[in-house]
C-alpha cells in the first residue's frame, strides 16, 4: 500500500514517527534524571542535618564539661538519686537508680533544648514581636522549669501509683480512684479476677490508658500487647519530660467510675488555683470538648485552638457541687510546687483526684493566642524554684 502513496509523503511519514519515539524517549529520559536529581538532594539535605546534628550535641558536651570542670558532667541531684534509692527504709518516695548513660542522655537532652532557647533569647532583639514575647508565655515557663528543677524531685507526683501515698500525707486521707490490682509487667494480668467494668493504666507516663466498658467483648490479647509496649518505653527519656524517668513502672487496674466522665483540670500556680478546664468526649470520632472557667465559674473565651480539643460555648458544664472542695484540695496539693496541674473527678457526690502534671501535653499546649499564653504565664515566677536540676 505504501507504493501507492508519494514518495515525498512516505518520507513525512517517516519522519513523523522517528520525531514522535524520539520525544517519548526523551521525557523518559528528563523523567528519570529529574527523579535521581531529588534523590541526591534529599540525601545531601540529610547528611547534611544529621552532621549539624552531631556537631551541635558535641557542642553541648564540651560546653557542659568545661562549665563542670570535670571529664564526666553528672549533675548535682544525681548524688540524691542514687542516695535515696539504696535507703528505701528512711525515704518514703524511693525512686531508682538510673545507669550513667541514661544520666548523661538526660543531660545532654535537657541542655541542647535549654542553649537552643537561650540562644534565641540572646538574638531576641532581631526577632519579630511575636518571639520577643513567647519567653513570657506559659509554655516557655513550663519548658524552663522541666529544665531547672529537679526531676527527683516530681518523680513522687509524676507516678499515678506514688501520687496516692503524697496526697494521703497532704490531705490526710487517700481521694484517688481506687486501685484492683498492681501489676509488675502484663504476664500477671488475670482478667477473671477483675470486675467486667475497670481501666487499665501505666504509672510512669501520659495517655496509656485500656478503658475496659465490657471486658468479655475486650480483645485482651490486643489490649495486653499495647500495655506490654507502653510498659517498655522509658517515657522520660523518649518524651523529655524528666519527672517520669525515675518512677518504677508498673501496670494497674483502677475502679471505673462513669462512662465519658467530665474530667477537671485545674491549673495552679505557686500553689493559687487559676483556671479550669473541663474536657469531655464530644462523641465517637469527634474529638473532646475543653472549655476553661474561672475559680468562680464562669466560661472564659480561652481554647487550645485544635479541632480534636475544642472549645464550645453551646456545651454549657454545670457547675460541680464539690467544686470548693476541689479548689481547697488542689490548693494543698499544689502548695509546694511552683507550677501544677490538678486534675479531679466529681462522681456520685465525691471527689477523686486523676493525677498531677507538671508538663501539661509536654508543655507544647496550644492556646487560642500569645496573649492567653502570656496572661497564664504571669502567674508563674520561675525565680522561685526551691530544686535546681543544674547550677
Amino acid at each position: 500500500m505504501s507504493e501507492n502513496i508519494p514518495l515525498y509523503h512516505q518520507s513525512k511519514l517517516k519522519l513523523k514517527k522517528r520525531f514522535r519515539f524520539f520525544n517519548k524517549s526523551i521525557y523518559k529520559n528528563a523523567y528519570e534524571n529529574y527523579k535521581q536529581k531529588i534523590y541526591k538532594v534529599l540525601f545531601f539535605i540529610s547528611l547534611i542535618g544529621n552532621i549539624l546534628s552531631f556537631f551541635y550535641i558535641l557542642y553541648i558536651k564540651r560546653k557542659i564539661l568545661k562549665e563542670n570542670n570535670s571529664s564526666t558532667f553528672i549533675p548535682p541531684y544525681v548524688d540524691n538519686i542514687n542516695n535515696n534509692s539504696n535507703n528505701t527504709d528512711n525515704n518514703e518516695f524511693p525512686v531508682l537508680k538510673l545507669s550513667k548513660d541514661e544520666l548523661l542522655e538526660m543531660c545532654y537532652k535537657s541542655r541542647a533544648f535549654y542553649y537552643k532557647e537561650e540562644r534565641k533569647r540572646q538574638t531576641s532583639h532581631i526577632l519579630d514581636n511575636y518571639h520577643n514575647q513567647k519567653y513570657e508565655t506559659i509554655q516557655y515557663k513550663i519548658n524552663y522549669l522541666s529544665i531547672h528543677e529537679s526531676p527527683d524531685y516530681k518523680s513522687k507526683i509524676a507516678d499515678k501509683i506514688g501520687v496516692r501515698t503524697y496526697a494521703q500525707k497532704v490531705l490526710g486521707k487517700d481521694i484517688s480512684v481506687p486501685i484492683l490490682k498492681i501489676y509488675n509487667n502484663t504476664k500477671e494480668i488475670n482478667f477473671d479476677e477483675l470486675p467486667n467494668q475497670f481501666v487499665l493504666k501505666c504509672n510512669h507516663g501520659a495517655g496509656m490508658n485500656v478503658i475496659v466498658n465490657d471486658k468479655y467483648k475486650l480483645n485482651k490479647k490486643a489490649a495486653l500487647g499495647q500495655l506490654n509496649n507502653w510498659h517498655n518505653i522509658n517515657f522520660g527519656l523518649r518524651e523529655g519530660e524528666f519527672q517520669y524517668i525515675n518512677v518504677d513502672r508498673k501496670i494497674f487496674a483502677e475502679t471505673f467510675l462513669k462512662d465519658n466522665i467530665e474530667d477537671y483540670k485545674i491549673y495552679c500556680f505557686h500553689g493559687e488555683p487559676k483556671l479550669i478546664r473541663v474536657q469531655k468526649r464530644a462523641g465517637p470520632g469527634k474529638g473532646k470538648i475543653n472549655n476553661y472557667y474561672t475559680i468562680d465559674w464562669n466560661l472564659t473565651d480561652f481554647e487550645t485552638g485544635k479541632e480534636k480539643f475544642f472549645r464550645d460555648p453551646n456545651t454549657h458544664f454545670e457547675k460541680p457541687k464539690n467544686l470548693n472542695l476541689m479548689i481547697e484540695y488542689a490548693k494543698k496539693l499544689s502548695a509546694e510546687f511552683v507550677f501544677v496541674r490538678v486534675d479531679f473527678y466529681d462522681y456520685n457526690n465525691s471527689v477523686f483526684l486523676g493525677e498531677m502534671t507538671f508538663t501539661p501535653s509536654n508543655s507544647h499546649f496550644h492556646l487560642k493566642n500569645v496573649e492567653q499564653s502570656k496572661y497564664l504565664g504571669s502567674f508563674i515566677d520561675v525565680t522561685k524554684i526551691k530544686k535546681y536540676l543544674f547550677n
